[in-house]
């Protein structure tokens, strides 16, 4: 194996860590309110990422032009939208700095998904990248279940924890009974984005009940997720696990009652919300409501990438429980068509219809499916760290050459 190698088991690995600095440069303020999504940061995984394309690079320098050969239409999709997104924000943004750098971090996770395509279609790497999806499984959802049984974090700073428990303020919390529950955050911001990362991962080692001749290994690899997923009660996580059953399971006998059951899983659910969601619910549609206004403002070319929040807060929103509104919309198509113009969504399609092409496999063609249907109801694929090293992971997976 070659350096590269190493240093790509070693990204993978390093995904779920969420340990970081952030440096609240003046623009990351906004309303004197720090806003993380505007800070620069770099993570644990940014520097291992970094060497990984550093070592790729030093090692095929002389075959490049012959693996981009092999997939010109991605390639060249990618390159009309990071070339896009940096015109946009030298031209259009009213803060340069901000969009600078996210124009970087987006760089930085398509040249990373840019070679990784390549790392995961060696049979020797792929294999081993087979264990360290299940070991970073095991370890998350392990860690999610403790979260939840103990109703606080474990402790684990090292990894990326947060410090929470159940009457911690403005974090994420459910409600089962009248009793309000701490959701667990894992290592990651929020337990949306880790029961994404889950399902993600749990999908990219490929331990289903629907693939080859079930193992007890893997049934347990397979439970364990599938609880982990559900004590982050993500309801867009649950409906990402009925559609890719639905689309895997097409050939496989344990369809039926694997969607019977998830079905059943999700009307319990839907039952026992309480009705406290419904501010959750207005919020997310008032955000939607400002997005379009801000889209409807500036059609063509936006307000440039991370300003959503910028232009949100000249609109002076509060939510129901009178909290100011200052996230982005939870949707990634309208997040660019508010940031980046009717130009950035249409090449962000073109970039997707690139991708879906290789998409050859069941597997594959539910994961694009997973990452839409993410994308839709969330803008952690977009904004937040963890969440984009995801998204362009499963990218490089759907382009690679594995048959799964």
């Amino acid at each position: 194996m070659r350096l590269s190698d190493f240093l790509f088991l070693a990204t993978l690995a390093a995904i779920p860590i969420q340990l970081g600095k952030f440096f609240w440069i003046k623009s990351s303020f906004v309303l004197g309110i720090p806003i993380d999504y505007r800070a620069v940061s770099i993570y644990f995984a940014d520097i291992i990422i970094f060497l990984y394309i550093c070592a790729f690079l030093l090692e095929n320098r002389q075959n490049l032009a012959k693996l981009i050969g092999k997939a010109k239409f991605f390639y060249f999709s990618l390159f009309l939208l990071n070339l896009y997104l940096v015109l946009n924000a030298f031209f259009i943004s009213s803060s340069k700095q901000v969009s600078y750098y996210f124009c970087l971090k987006i760089f930085l996770v398509s040249l990373f998904a840019s070679f990784a395509l390549h790392s995961l279609s060696r049979k020797n790497v792929f294999k081993i990248s087979l264990i360290v999806f299940s070991f970073s499984l095991v370890w998350q959802s392990l860690l999610l279940i403790g979260q939840f049984s103990r109703q606080s974090s474990l402790g684990l700073w090292i990894l990326g924890e947060r410090s929470l428990n159940a009457a911690t303020v403005n974090i994420a919390h459910s409600q089962i009974f009248g009793k309000q529950l701490l959701r667990p955050y894992g290592t990651f911001s929020h337990p949306n984005v880790v029961a994404a990362f889950v399902l993600i991962y749990l999908i990219l080692s490929g331990h289903t009940l629907f693939v080859n001749k079930l193992k007890k290994s893997s049934f347990i690899i397979l439970l364990i997720s599938l609880v982990a997923v559900f004590v982050t009660f993500s309801k867009s996580a649950i409906l990402v696990l009925v559609i890719y059953s639905t689309v895997i399971g097409q050939r496989f006998k344990y369809y039926l009652l694997g969607t019977f059951l998830l079905i059943l899983l999700i009307v319990v659910f839907i039952r026992i919300l309480p009705s406290s969601q419904i501010a959750t619910y207005s919020e997310r549609l008032t955000l939607v409501q400002a997005g379009l206004d801000i889209a409807l403002k500036n059609p063509l070319f936006g307000v440039g990438s991370g300003n959503f929040i910028l232009e949100l807060s000249k609109l002076n929103l509060f939510s129901i429980g009178e909290v100011r509104l200052l996230q982005p919309v939870h949707n990634v198509f309208l997040l660019i068509l508010a940031e980046n113009g009717i130009i950035g969504l249409v090449l962000f399609g073109v970039f997707l219809t690139a991708v879906v092409t290789y998409a050859n496999t069941p597997a594959k063609i539910g994961l694009f499916l997973v990452l839409l249907v993410f994308a839709t109801f969330d803008h952690f694929l977009w904004t937040i760290n963890q969440g984009r090293l995801i998204f362009w992971l499963a990218i490089a997976y759907i382009l690679s050459k594995s048959k799964y």
